[in-house]
């Protein structure tokens, strides 16, 4: 048997998970669904209650943890129909190993996810595995060993491995978003995991934080505050939460963005009198400066590849969106429809630009090609929808909305279809904004 040793670390709370993979998967495994293809019919899966190995009356309560958040997860897929429990037949009760796979069939379930769990003090192991039901045979199978604080993220890291093993591409289900809230009455930066839990405060300068942005490798940020009276730039490495003030030219130093690469980044400044693009080489921080007109430019966002760089500008009258290459050259309008368009951000596929746009009294959030072609509007009817950003595989956008009121957090496809809140844990008040979608995680 092949041992495959991970190690999982959790930079805002510096926990540390050690994954052992005991079924390893084979060089050239079978891709179930193609998801980038037009949605067809979701795929039924079964996941019974995860079993208690080890004994203990007060542990019940992580198996509940495990199989809602896989349950959520699998959900938020959007390729697989979870099958109500009370269609189960087999004996929930039963003590043995093996499978009855006809149990299965006559449900309807195509795949199956069976699994238990061991405490050993605060130690808690997992295995799980998925099977193909009407293969009978197993697809993938895990055994996790972290710390009972970790039963979310082992249940997420599962959900990334079936999305692997069923589509060939990762999930994103441990991913972080970072983002505003006003919870403890100023605006501070908060992280959380992709679906709203394991919150937690980053900034506590009681003042003003704004635009949070991750690096590309997900190990620091960066963000504008007014703590020293001015908007300055920082980062913060998340690791050892080293601050670094990195811009702090007169006037605005705002909406900065890291290159794919992570070598530069994108910022506005305004220290020459408009708001001008800039980009920064973070190994001297020497300035580069990209537009040179009488306009106001800001929110640049970075194409995949780094050659290009989409950015708001009024030049044209009312905010557009414009496109420019990374050395300045080749500037072309996007949008020529809408009051204000605000908050481009680009696809990690490199196919589709997400932004908000204010039509008809309200914003909302449309996409369209990098070519400006094929706009589509997502939102509508729901109060102000901005500050799209997406999931590192494209499939998602997360974005604010004050349709229940105050800004709070959303999520929903890139279609637009399956839009909701995502409660963020301990933050009901205040408002929550400027979300960052992480990239992934190791």
């Amino acid at each position: 048997m092949k041992y495959i040793v991970l190690f999982f670390k959790c930079y805002t709370f510096s926990l540390i998970i050690l994954f052992l993979a005991v079924f390893p998967l084979p060089g050239h495994a079978k891709v179930y669904i193609d998801i980038n293809a037009p949605v067809g019919k979701k795929l039924p899966i079964a996941i019974p209650d995860i079993k208690d190995i080890s004994g203990l009356d007060t542990s019940s309560d992580i198996g509940a943890k495990l199989r809602d958040v896989l349950v959520h997860d699998m959900e938020t897929a959007d390729i697989f129909n979870i099958l109500d429990k009370k269609a189960y037949i087999e004996d929930p009760n039963k003590k043995s190993e093996g499978i009855d796979f006809k149990d299965w069939k006559v449900i309807g379930a195509d795949f199956l996810v069976k699994g238990n769990f061991l405490i050993d003090g605060e130690q808690l192991t997992v295995e799980l595995k998925l099977f193909d039901v009407f293969q009978e045979k197993l697809i993938i199978g895990r055994k996790y060993i972290g710390r009972k604080i970790n039963t979310r993220a082992i249940a997420h890291k599962f959900a990334d491995d079936v999305m692997e093993a069923m589509t060939g591409e990762k999930g994103v289900f441990n991913t972080r978003l970072l983002f505003v809230s006003s919870a403890s009455g100023n605006k501070e930066i908060y992280i959380s995991d992709y679906d709203g839990y394991n919150a937690a405060q980053v900034t506590k300068n009681n003042a003003i934080n704004l635009s949070p942005h991750w690096s590309p490798d997900g190990k620091k940020i960066l963000y504008t505050s007014y703590k020293e009276g001015q908007p300055y730039l920082y980062m913060l490495e998340l690791t050892t939460n080293r601050e670094i003030k990195i811009s702090s030219q007169i006037g605005v130093n705002i909406g900065a963005r890291w290159s794919p690469l992570g070598k530069d980044i994108a910022l506005t400044l305004s220290k020459d009198g408009n708001p001008e693009l800039y980009i920064m080489r973070l190994d001297d921080m020497k300035l580069r400066r990209l537009t040179n007109n009488w306009a106001i430019d800001v929110s640049p966002s970075w194409s995949p590849d780094g050659r290009r760089l989409v950015f708001v500008s009024d030049i044209g009258g009312n905010p557009h969106i414009y496109m420019i290459s990374s050395d300045g050259t080749g500037l072309t309008r996007l949008t020529y429809e809408g009051k204000y368009n605000a908050a481009p951000a680009w696809s990690p596929k490199g196919d589709k630009i997400a932004f908000s746009r204010l039509d008809g009294g309200k914003f909302d959030i449309w996409v369209m090609n990098t070519d400006g072609a094929g706009e589509a509007r997502l939102t509508s009817n729901s109060g102000d929808n901005e500050n799209p950003s997406w999931s590192p595989d494209g499939r998602y956008i997360t974005f604010t909305s004050t349709r229940s009121g105050s800004a709070k957090i959303y999520i929903m496809w890139s279609n637009g279809e399956n839009q909701r809140q995502i409660k963020v844990e301990n933050l009901e008040k205040g408002s929550q904004t400027a979300p960052s979608w992480s990239p992934y995680l190791e």
